[in-house]
């Protein structure tokens, strides 16, 4: 593992117990190489106000995908390198590591199908037995449809919180709790400046608001508020 200070320091998780995960770094930044297919990609995450140094696309999907979670607190690119000895020592490095309000741990690899080879299969093998053992999550992120990393790309441009979110909130998320709305009924409500509109998009990035990711969006979409509140 790596820390904050660039100290990379072996951590025995029997003698130690859990490391410290706020002061983690990456164990190693993405290059380019002739033997590295991937191109690293640095993005920057609205979880963690910072860029974080990503190996592939793939990856960057799973960040956008992981950023606008409200229960994800923390992410880390290649958290750390896990070793193990067979005939030969063997490592690998995990591509993220998320942690979520409840204090729980995920460990996750970025692979889509076709590319999990035998190598990797057993590296995730091992890695997932690893992460049962102290008690944390290990997931594999295959990838997103192209409908979803689409919806995902618009998003995007509207994790920032506009300066005058606070005129139209509470007004769009009264009209989304009503049974039948639209997306083209809560745009419509716009006055002609695109403020409420640029709001619109903000809410449904934060979850506030909901639509179904894996479906094209047109103005007669369902569109609905995250829970219905009780109005006094």
């Amino acid at each position: 593992m790596k820390f904050h200070d660039g100290v990379k320091t072996r951590w025995m998780w029997q003698v130690q117990g859990a490391p410290p995960l706020h002061k983690l770094a990456p164990i190693r930044t993405p290059r380019s190489s002739s033997k590295n297919r991937h191109i690293p990609v640095s993005a920057y995450s609205h979880t963690n106000s910072g860029v974080l140094h990503l190996e592939s696309g793939l990856e960057h999907d799973l960040v956008r995908k992981l950023d606008r979670d409200p229960d994800v607190v923390l992410l880390i690119a290649q958290p750390f390198r896990l070793e193990w000895r067979t005939d030969d020592s063997v490592s690998h490095v995990p591509d993220l590591l998320t942690q979520h309000t409840d204090g729980s741990v995920t460990v996750w690899d970025a692979r889509s199908l076709e590319q999990q080879d035998d190598d990797f299969r057993t590296k995730s093998g091992v890695t997932r037995h690893a992460c049962d053992r102290v008690g944390w999550r290990y997931r594999v992120f295959t990838g997103v449809s192209t409908t979803e990393r689409t919806n995902l790309l618009w998003l995007h441009g509207f994790r920032r919180r506009p300066l005058w979110a606070d005129r139209f909130e509470e007004e769009i998320l009264r009209m989304a709790e009503r049974d039948g709305q639209t997306v083209g009924s809560l745009l419509g409500a716009d006055d002609g400046t695109g403020e409420n509109i640029s709001v619109v998009w903000h809410l449904v990035w934060t979850g506030e608001l909901r639509l179904d990711m894996g479906t094209q969006w047109t103005l007669y979409t369902p569109i609905s508020a995250r829970s219905r509140r009780s109005h006094v």
